[in-house]
């Protein structure tokens, strides 16, 4: 008697456990069954928007769901973040964010939401190499022309645009100024459009970018260096930094997916490999790859790990540099 009395309450432990666990999986197997949002932290028109776009267009094939876009700048990626963070934990709310979305934590004081809990990272979309660009009144080509006419300079420090603060094209810059000595005023601008626009005006005087091949291929700004381990594909006569004097200079930008902590893991895992299978798809590999970036993918906690591995490496910048956001 006393075994099957272990028996019966082993089997209602197994049935209560199912009845637990059966939600999540149901719920992976049917997402989604509504159209789904995806929240980008930056303005139209950038790399940002256009790799949302790609991606949107091609997940909403897959599920037979419209994914729409919405765009939410602002606030160092903060607004679109808060937006997500407060969303339902269902999967239905997606962000597509940058680096920022990680390195918010150091440097303010306060967040309006926690970045470890109310949010939970999908994966990793794509990591774009950044190129030094100049404006060509610079009169400069390479890297050591730059810094033989303007290190130690008694002029003013140069200003160089950003797509943001605690972006890469922020940050590279602020490592290249660590290393070289030379003087960068940074000046931020809300996404790389405007900063372009400011960069072929003349009105700065370089940036650190992911997405000026046009304006590099046009002539109207001068392209000094990579931030590659390698020589780009897409510019093969531009060297790298490293090979400029700076050995072992390599970063990139990178954006990712998020969404709403708390949702199910299978949900989470779900949307994770199909924007992998999304991202890495051939046609859409040939038009980010064209545009000078490269598709990423992988699983959710494979992106928890190059998270944590971003942090680590900008943080001690980030110290040095004393940069804060009130």
């Amino acid at each position: 008697m006393r075994q099957t009395s272990l028996i019966g309450k082993t089997l209602s432990a197994l049935a209560l456990a199912t009845c637990v666990i059966a939600p999540g999986i149901a719920q992976a197997v049917d997402y989604p069954t509504r159209p789904v949002r995806l929240v980008v932290a930056y303005p139209p028109g950038g790399t940002t928007d256009t790799q949302a776009r790609i991606l949107a267009q091609k997940l909403s094939e897959r599920w037979k769901q419209q994914v729409v876009v919405e765009n939410k700048p602002g606030g160092n990626t903060v607004i679109a973040t808060l937006q997500v963070a407060n969303s339902a934990p269902d999967g239905y709310t997606l962000l597509m964010t940058a680096m920022p979305f990680a390195l918010n934590p150091l440097v303010m004081d306060s967040l309006p939401y926690d970045t470890k809990k109310d949010l939970a990272p999908v994966t990793l979309l794509t990591s774009v190499p950044s190129v030094f660009i100049t404006h060509p009144g610079m009169n400069v080509k390479t890297v050591g022309e730059f810094i033989k006419k303007y290190k130690g300079s008694a002029d003013e420090p140069i200003p160089f645009g950003s797509a943001g603060t605690l972006t890469f094209t922020h940050l590279g810059g602020e490592l290249f100024a660590s290393q070289s000595g030379i003087k960068f005023q940074h000046i931020p601008y809300k996404g790389s459009s405007p900063a372009h626009q400011d960069l072929v005006a003349g009105r700065i005087k370089a940036m650190f970018d992911n997405g000026a091949l046009e304006l590099i291929k046009s002539g109207r700004v001068v392209a000094l260096g990579v931030t590659s381990d390698k020589r780009l594909p897409w510019l093969p006569d531009v060297p790298t930094i490293a090979e400029q004097g700076f050995p072992g200079f390599q970063a990139a930008a990178w954006f990712g997916i998020f969404t709403k902590g708390g949702t199910p893991k299978e949900v989470i895992a779900k949307i994770s490999e199909d924007i992998t299978w999304a991202i890495r798809s051939p046609e859409v590999v040939e038009k980010l790859t064209s545009a000078g970036v490269f598709p990423g993918g992988g699983t959710p906690e494979e992106f928890q790990a190059f998270l944590d591995s971003e942090v680590k490496r900008w943080g001690p910048i980030i110290k040095e540099q004393n940069i804060k956001i009130q």
